[in-house]
């Protein structure tokens, strides 16, 4: 099924509907006729987007969608390729499938994401796979690849996927870390892996380290090997040669909680 928006919606418009596992059970006129919000008031689907039959089993959506929120949400099944750049909260809730952004992504891309992959091109927003406020924990599997740059707060209580940013991060990365991977390319904010419980936090370019965490070593993770390849084989994001063989600083934190992080800053 292909969906393409042609009414720019003039609020935020929430469309939780927009999933393979929903769509593409339906026929096109049935996928018009599926209710979304359009602020407080509910409109039919076909008053934003034009519905086609694809040339596959892949939902592709089209269209410059920043007000479009919860695109991919509940997702469980399926593949979504996305043309254009998408509002907030994509692939909430989001346990298995696979999402891909040719463009930006808002805040709160992938908030209680058990399973799945999300691919997004461009840059991300605040708060990616991320805890909602009130929450115990963020993210508990699945992948995210970021290949630009995001915001503050990746990965907040973030507790077992594996995360990838291929360019800069704003502050408090892996903040309240529980469990999981968060790879990093670019420069790297303040208060990088405060309060991490569990988890690595693997930095490619130098960082501010915080006084609560203690230097163990210098060693070179043979794992890493793997997640390289993997990353170079899969995304546009450039990997030296000199990272598959380098070595690392690991740097065990945070003190407040037990110092069972690890943190590994690449020595240039």
């Amino acid at each position: 099924m292909k969906l393409k928006l042609y009414t720019q919606p003039e609020v935020p418009l929430e469309a939780e509907c927009i999933t393979p596992s929903v769509i593409n059970k339906l026929k096109p006129k049935e996928v018009e006729k599926l209710k979304i919000y359009h602020g407080n008031r509910e409109r039919d689907l076909g008053d934003f987007f034009k519905v086609t039959n694809g040339k596959s089993d892949i939902l592709e959506v089209e269209g410059d969608m920043h007000k479009i929120k919860y695109l991919g949400a509940n997702m469980s099944c399926g593949e979504m390729q996305i043309e254009g750049d998408v509002g907030a909260h994509l692939g909430s809730a989001i346990s298995g499938g696979f999402i891909k952004i040719n463009g930006n992504a808002a805040d709160w891309i992938a908030p209680e994401m058990t399973g799945g992959r999300i691919h997004i091109t461009g840059n991300g927003g605040h708060c990616i796979a991320s805890a909602y406020r009130g929450a115990s924990k963020g993210v508990t599997g699945g992948e995210i690849i970021v290949e630009g740059n995001v915001k503050n707060e990746l990965g907040h209580a973030m507790a077992g996927s594996t995360m990838v940013v291929g360019g800069k991060c704003g502050d408090f990365t892996g903040v309240n870390m529980i469990s999981g991977t968060i790879l990093t390319f670019g420069e790297m904010g303040i208060r990088t892996g405060a309060g991490m419980k569990r988890g690595s936090i693997i930095c490619m370019n130098n960082i501010e380290v915080l006084p609560t965490f203690s230097y163990d070593c210098k060693y070179t993770p043979i794992y890493l090997k793997l997640l390289f390849n993997y990353i170079k084989d899969n995304t546009k994001i450039k990997i030296d040669e000199k990272f598959f063989s380098g070595s690392f600083h690991r740097w065990s934190g945070d003190a407040i909680e037990m110092n069972r992080g690890e943190l590994l800053v690449f020595a240039a």
